[in-house]
């Protein structure tokens, strides 16, 4: 019988590792490098990966509103130049000269460009906003979310509306793009753009009577050049052949100026526009005067 050999303490034994997380943030490319492992055995590999973005410069938002142009279109767009898979978020501040009443009145809505389409064929000004919109204000500007595979690139439209109400200013919206894969994130990105209101506020035109005849309406011509001058209206047409100017900012209306032939008993709204060279331009003032009639049956013009 041969003697049983005692068994050795230098078996062969798995050797586990614990896991390990190491990252360094690149200074180029705002990039974020991943090295990782989890508990394996020691033949298994190391992973490695990088998550990394750029984002273009929005300068077809950097323009002006005008009479014409009260809304402006244009698009932003960014790309997960990683080696791993991501989700991107943005956030809005507002730069330095910036009117937070200017920015409070505008508008701003965004949506991402469908699949299959550029943005420059999505993000006209005739365009209808498209799926999956959000809004908000440069106040309080929209926040825009999504994934991202490494490599893939995405693009919002993003449009902003003034108000007739929207003051006279500017303002210098900053936007910014982030980028992480569970606890790793790339560089922020951040893009600046000026906007400048060129158009004054349309004002409320004050009614007021000092008898049964007739009824004025006043206005506040402060944001025009006092030697602007103005024209009352009621839709395209013009009422009345006085011309003033802000020196004298007052327009009279009669039955004789406001006819029940075309414009009817009741509240009738009337425009205060700049008149150049004749022609009609900005409504400066909106007012309401009143068409009723007097205890003899005899029709006036009064306030409400």
């Amino acid at each position: 019988m041969v003697p049983r050999r005692p068994r050795g303490r230098h078996g062969l034994a798995l050797s586990l590792v614990a896991g390990v997380v190491v990252g360094a943030t690149l200074a180029a490319g705002g990039a974020a490098a991943a090295l990782w492992t989890t508990s394996a055995p020691v033949s298994t590999t190391v992973k490695t990966g990088t998550v990394a973005l750029t984002a273009t410069d929005p300068a077809s938002l950097g323009r002006d509103y005008t009479t014409s142009v009260p809304a402006i279109t244009g698009s932003w767009s960014f790309t997960n130049t990683g080696s791993v898979d991501a989700t991107y978020s943005t956030t809005g501040a507002l730069g330095s000269g910036s009117s937070a009443d200017l920015a409070s009145s505008i508008t701003v809505v965004a949506w991402p460009v469908p699949r299959g389409s550029t943005a420059s064929s999505a993000c006209t000004a005739s365009a209808s906003v498209g799926s999956g919109s959000v809004s908000g204000t440069w106040s309080a500007p929209p926040r825009l979310t999504g994934s991202l595979a490494a490599a893939a690139s995405t693009a919002w439209c993003i449009r902003s509306s003034t108000s007739t109400t929207s003051p006279k200013g500017q303002v210098v919206p900053t936007l910014s793009v982030s980028l992480a894969a569970g606890s790793w994130s790339a560089s922020v990105q951040s893009r600046s753009f000026v906007q400048n209101n060129t158009v004054a506020p349309r004002r409320t035109a004050t009614c007021s009577t000092t008898d049964i005849y007739y009824a004025r309406l006043t206005f506040d011509p402060s944001d025009r050049d006092l030697s602007t001058s103005y024209g009352s209206f009621v839709g395209s047409t013009r009422v009345g052949t006085a011309t003033e100017t802000g020196h004298y900012p007052e327009f009279a209306f009669t039955r004789d100026t406001l006819p029940k032939n075309p414009y009817g008993d009741g509240p009738i709204t009337v425009d205060i526009r700049v008149v150049v060279d004749g022609k009609a331009g900005d409504v400066a003032a909106t007012g309401v005067v009143v068409a009723g009639y007097d205890p003899n049956g005899m029709r006036n013009i009064q306030c409400s």
